[in-house]
């Protein structure tokens, strides 16, 4: 049986933390924090900084950039 989008994102998400070390609230938290201080502030720029500083793949980047995104959006 296929897997569900939602299945899948928790799957990313799983192994985000898994090769980081670090929970994705801690994570989405890092990158609004860097947001807020104005040294990121677009959805390029936070998967360009995950990838270089924390060698992230693109599609965890992407997940993780997306969401901080669409939550700093939100309020």
């Amino acid at each position: 049986m296929a897997k569900t989008p939602e299945q899948i994102k928790q799957s990313y998400y799983t192994n985000i933390a898994a090769k980081t070390s670090i929970n994705i609230p801690d994570w989405m938290a890092r990158i609004r924090a860097k947001l807020q201080a104005g040294e990121l502030a677009r959805h390029s720029d936070i998967v360009n900084w995950l990838k270089a500083e924390h060698s992230l793949g693109h599609g965890h980047a992407t997940l993780l950039a997306h969401d901080a995104m669409k939550a700093e959006e939100a309020g």
